[in-house]
């Protein structure tokens, strides 16, 4: 196995810390293993035929098991089409994406010489068809005409003064039919694509934090959904409107396929006396509840824990009674809650006995959202032995899992306990998500909002005919989901789903912390300018319905897919549990770079931010089993 890395720093019109930039990211892989490292800085390698070439060698000599890094440092850009470009090609996002290479200036409208989401796409698929180990990092800004950040920070975003009609053209024609989003690349991003990166004069902000958190977590197993966090405190300590996030499998520890186990982490917030769980609501917490509160190592404090009472819901916020530990603001960075026992915990009936009975009525007492009952029609799992195996079943008597993939009745009780309790809880998961209550119009800020489900009416046609209460889908079926609404300020979205295995999953886990809904304003593209509420909407690419191969092809099995609007930004990744819808794919351009290389970005949340204001939709159907 061999680790190799890509390292692009177009250091272009008024930058000045790419260079650092490269330099800090070559030293921190050379420090991690990576024996290959390419490095582009120079300006006839970081021009758009430089970094096409680069990325198309890295691919040719990537191989089975290798562990590979591409890193871009330089400028960001998104570009509104002009009017009559926008008419030759309808239904089509009103922006152009790309990262901006070093020979930018000499493209003409023939010659674009920017490097499109679509092309970045195409190249991380490539590497990942060789290796499913595959790390994409961006620090640059994708939000074109902003102004620059008062003092010391510089915004990584230019303005095209470039002809782009052919680079409209090259997008188009790479924007083939909706395939599947590669699940393979881990996505770490400066900010939102509608939002801004920084650098002063010694190197970007982003890089500068991802380095130093690295450096500070060398040597303990912490995956990236857990550093991600370190890196925001950081760069919010910088003062700069900028939020990174990581997006894709981002569970892995850094660099390496490896996704240790972690606990249902639910952020905290402190502010005035206040202790919150941010979306607590959403995440199943209401009062009386109680959570345990994880305080990491923080200069001269040592790290600590705490338990802690639901005292209300204020709208998605889950307010604590704080204890002592928890008295000081801000908190530590990191800092986060554990449910211990909530108010609906889903019924196990156990049907077995021996030592495995008594060591899983034990697990069940210490679970946050499972306990054991006799009977009785909202049975989440029946626990009961078969032809040699344990088995999980519904309250239909359908097992949720194949034989093969249940513990055998001679394996030992603790290791059989685990692996039951662990797909009770998924499930119970799935169920409490199923269960998510529309607050109605007053849960958030947007007139006429609605949403629409549509079901593809014949294999790949994208034809698709809006879904209707009762339909059935079937294996191979696509759905895709839209929104619209007219607002005075942005507004996200979030899709999941609770597949017929009992699994949920962030269907945009390219970005977990919400997708920004596209304002149809022309060429402005923004909100404060505007008096009166500003049309918006989001469309999702195709998503196929599968069955799990550990999934008996027995009986119709429910399946939910919901939609959650808000007013702010919220990592929900921990609704998502650990899976994955098997296909999706966004929309052409209307989120570009988000299945390959971007999560979140967007600007920082003040500590006084108020709660997350949302609305669910949702549709619940059932899917047949495939025909044998």
């Amino acid at each position: 196995m061999t680790r190799r890395a890509l390292l692009i720093g177009a250091q272009t019109y008024d930058l000045t810390g790419v260079a650092e930039d490269v330099t800090v990211m070559e030293r921190l892989l050379t420090d991690r293993g990576f024996t290959d490292l390419r490095v582009c800085r120079e300006p006839g390698e970081t021009g758009y035929h430089g970094m096409d070439e680069a990325l198309t060698r890295l691919a040719q000599e990537t191989r089975t098991g290798d562990a590979v890094v591409v890193y871009y440092s330089g400028h960001g850009a998104l570009i509104p089409l002009p009017g009559a470009l926008r008419e030759c090609h309808p239904g089509r996002p009103a922006y152009l994406q790309y990262l901006v290479p070093s020979d930018h200036e000499a493209g003409t409208a023939t010659d674009f010489r920017g490097y499109l989401a679509e092309e970045l796409t195409a190249a991380l698929r490539r590497l990942t068809a060789a290796t499913p180990n595959v790390t994409c990092i961006l620090d640059c800004c994708h939000s074109g005409g902003m102004v620059r950040s008062p003092g010391e920070w510089r915004i990584k975003s230019v303005r095209c003064d470039v002809p782009v009609e052919a680079g409209v053209a090259r997008s188009v024609a790479l924007a083939t039919p909706a395939r599947p989003a590669d699940p393979d690349v881990v996505r770490l991003v400066a900010c939102q694509r509608l939002g801004v990166a920084y650098e002063n004069e010694r190197q970007g902000l982003f890089t500068a934090a991802l380095a130093r958190v690295l450096e500070d977590f060398r040597n303990r197993p912490v995956p990236w959904s857990v550093l991600i966090t370190r890196i925001r405190d950081r760069v919010r300590l910088s003062e700069a409107l900028q939020r990174p996030d990581a997006g894709g499998p981002s569970g892995r520890l850094p660099f390496s396929l490896d996704a240790p186990p972690q606990p249902e982490r639910l952020p905290l917030r402190a502010h005035g006396g206040e202790l919150r769980v941010r979306g607590g609501a959403l995440f199943g917490l209401r009062a009386l509840d109680r959570v345990r509160l994880v305080f990491p190592a923080d200069g001269t404090r040592p790290g600590s824990e705490a338990e802690a009472q639901v005292t209300a819901v204020d709208a998605t916020d889950a307010l604590l009674d704080p204890p002592p530990e928890a008295s000081a603001s801000p908190l530590p960075s990191g800092s986060y809650a554990v449910p211990v026992r909530v108010h609906t915990r889903s019924h196990v009936r156990i049907d077995v006995g021996g030592p495995l009975a008594d060591a899983l009525r034990g697990r069940l007492a210490s679970s946050p959202r499972l306990v054991e009952a006799d009977g009785g029609s909202d049975i989440l799992g029946l626990v009961r032995a078969r032809g040699g195996r344990f088995e999980v079943a519904d309250r239909k008597g359908l097992a949720y899992r194949r034989p093969e993939y249940m513990p055998g009745l001679a394996e030992p009780p603790s290791s059989a306990v685990r692996k039951i309790v662990e797909l009770l809880e998924t499930i119970s998961r799935g169920e409490r998500l199923r269960g998510l209550a529309d607050p109605g119009p007053d849960g958030c800020a947007a007139e006429d909002l609605r949403a629409r489900m549509e079901v593809e009416t014949t294999p790949d046609s994208l034809d698709f005919r809006e879904f209707r209460p009762g339909d059935v889908l079937r294996t191979g079926d696509r759905y895709r989901i839209s929104v619209a609404g007219r607002t005075r300020t942005p507004l996200y979205v979030w899709l999941l789903g609770v597949g017929l295995s009992g699994r949920t999953s962030l269907v945009t886990h390219d970005q977990p912390s919400g997708i920004a809904m596209e304002p149809d304003t022309g060429h402005d593209g923004g909100f404060g300018d505007r008096p009166g509420p500003v049309e918006v909407r989001w469309r999702s690419g195709p998503v196929e319905v599968w069955w799990p191969q550990d999934v008996p092809a027995v009986g119709s099995r429910p399946e939910s897919v919901l939609l959650l609007v808000g007013d702010r930004q919220l990592d929900l990744s921990a609704l998502g549990g650990a899976a994955r819808h098997h296909r999706s794919e966004p929309a052409a351009l209307s989120a570009l770079l988000d299945e390959v290389c971007e999560g979140v970005r967007d600007s920082r949340l003040s500590i006084t931010a108020k709660e997350l204001r949302y609305r669910v939709f949702d549709w619940h159907t059932t899917v047949e089993p495939p025909s044998s």
